[in-house]
């Protein structure tokens, strides 16, 4: 991309602006300049008509507009508002020339123009800094290197923008394209509801720019990027003339010239160089894949961006529980709850419905890492509206693998931290707890695992939470299935995280959550021993 907007023309870009600033700044003392002038001239009139009354109203409004100076803004306000649109103008500029928005699903798009519409200011104050949290919101302040490093980072991250944005495609397919664990493309895919009653498009579902992002992907992947580029150009120049356009993608407009004149729900067909697209009459539409190699190219890049912490090769087996993977996770399956996860996780969970009054509880974190979902656990007055009542120290012990990680966790002050792998501890060795929150390693389902072993640690009327790959709600191996079957009974709930919860510790793993009390399952399924309470 830096080839496409060379460091010399950057540099002119930058050159050309900064002299622009220092003739907006010229032009502000003109102005005051001007204004006082009018001001005083003003003044010199109104000694000429002193006291005078409006003869008609068409006098009285041609007096007021005559005699009113022109007018100023305050140099600062005047000069960030000039900085402001020019470096807007230049950022749209540079993103326009590289290759960046072609290789976007529809809603990185949005989110960039999003971005683009915001310019980070500068700090004013001596030791201000600028947070993550306002970087994050916009474009920095036109410079050479903030230019350069920009593109850089586009260049390096260009490949993971197109693979979330085609990540982000296919998830809206099905939820089970979330995990693509078990669940991988295959020939054919169901846009639902696809077309309404009358047989034509259905805009509150919008899989119209679903299946444009689908064929976007097909398209880069079959090398054919200048057809993308022609595509957004034709949408861009039609967007700028205020005119409809006819044909976003090849398939949208074969199905659009197909289904041209006829009213109502209605069957039709087309097939296009990817595609081969049936619709029914109940507005779903069937997309049939008709470029297996492309196919195969999608299911590699998709398994690349969400990572090797999901296993595939799974085997069946003949009692799931019992297959326990005892080894370690390579790496120990080490990626740290986010803060902001954690708290989404924990809201609903038993620490925010207690009281002083009705004492603390005993908490486990198993495999606890960094112990970030053992200090969500704990109450602050950030968090809580009514701090004093609510402000419970909880007990919550820690069990951790990794010894250097050990340290830390003493640190923090929380509870018992136990150096030791979770699945070789038993509940006799810790006692019973009123809550486990647990983010477990994943692949080769050990999430799976580590929450069946964790069950033993509840009291009877405990709590369970943990956070699990997106795969094991849909995954078909015979240990999913009996583990839902198992959480059905026990009358779980699960719920989903927002894509990329752990991007920031490097995975795109799609995760969710499970919650479930040992209470509340349906019958007995499996029993474990009661161990006497420790503390």
């Amino acid at each position: 991309m830096n080839a496409i907007v060379p460091r010399n023309t950057v540099e002119q870009i930058v050159r050309y602006r900064d002299q622009a600033i220092e003739l907006f700044q010229i032009a502000h003392a003109k102005i005051e300049e001007a204004h006082e002038a009018e001001v005083a001239a003003i003044a010199m009139a109104r000694r000429a008509f002193p006291g005078t009354n409006a003869y008609n109203a068409g006098h009285q409004q041609a007096t007021k507009i005559a005699m009113h100076p022109i007018s100023k803004a305050p140099f600062d306000d005047y000069m960030k508002e000039k900085r402001r649109v020019i470096d807007l103008n230049v950022w749209a500029w540079i993103i326009e020339r590289t290759d960046l928005e072609h290789l976007m699903d529809k809603e990185a798009k949005d989110q960039l123009k999003k971005q683009m519409g915001h310019i980070i200011e500068d700090p004013t104050a001596p030791g201000q800094v600028i947070t993550e949290e306002e970087a994050a919101k916009g474009m920095p302040p036109v410079t050479v290197d903030n230019i350069v490093a920009t593109l850089e980072s586009f260049a390096l991250n260009a490949e993971t923008i197109f693979r979330r944005g085609m990540a982000n495609a296919f998830a809206k397919l099905d939820r089970r394209f979330r995990s693509h664990d078990g669940f991988k493309v295959g020939s054919r895919v169901i846009l639902t509801r696809c077309f309404n009653e009358f047989g034509s498009w259905n805009w509150n579902r919008d899989e119209r720019a679903t299946l444009i992002d689908i064929e976007r992907t097909f398209t880069i992947l079959d090398g054919k990027l200048n057809d993308v580029r022609r595509q957004d150009e034709e949408v861009e120049a039609a967007r700028k003339a205020h005119r409809p356009v006819e044909h976003f993608t090849k398939t949208i407009g074969a199905i659009d010239l197909v289904r041209y004149g006829t009213h109502g729900a209605r069957q039709s067909e087309v097939e296009t160089d990817y595609f081969k697209v049936r619709i029914f009459k109940n507005g779903n539409a069937h997309l049939w894949f008709t470029r297996k190699d492309l196919v195969t190219k999608v299911n590699k890049l998709l398994g690349e961006y969400y990572g090797e912490v999901l296993g595939d090769g799974q085997t069946k087996e003949a009692d799931p529980f019992e297959n326990v993977k005892t080894a370690p996770a390579r790496c120990y399956g080490f990626y740290p709850t986010p803060p902001a996860t954690a708290h989404r996780v924990l809201q609903n969970s038993r620490i925010w419905h207690c009281s002083k009054e009705a004492g603390r509880l005993r908490i486990l974190e198993p495999s606890a890492g960094t112990g970030n979902l053992a200090l969500a656990c704990i109450p602050t007055y950030e968090r809580d509206w009514d701090y004093e009542r609510y402000r419970v120290d909880h007990t919550v012990d820690c069990i951790e693998i990794q010894p250097h990680l050990i340290p830390d966790l003493k640190a923090k002050n929380l509870g018992r931290v136990i150096n030791a792998d979770f699945m070789q501890v038993e509940p006799e060795t810790t006692g019973l707890y009123d809550l486990v929150v647990m983010n477990p390693p994943f692949d080769r389902e050990r999430d799976i695992d580590h929450v069946v072993h964790a069950l033993k640690f509840l009291k009877p009327d405990g709590q369970l939470v943990a956070i699990m790959s997106a795969g094991t709600e849909f995954r078909q191996t015979s240990k999913s299935i009996a583990f839902r079957k198992l959480m059905e009974d026990m009358g779980a709930t699960w719920s989903d995280l927002p894509p990329n919860s752990f991007s920031e510790v490097g995975t795109n793993v799609n995760t969710g959550f499970i919650s479930v009390r040992k209470n509340g399952r349906k019958k007995d399924r499996y029993e474990w021993p009661t161990w006497p309470q420790v503390g």
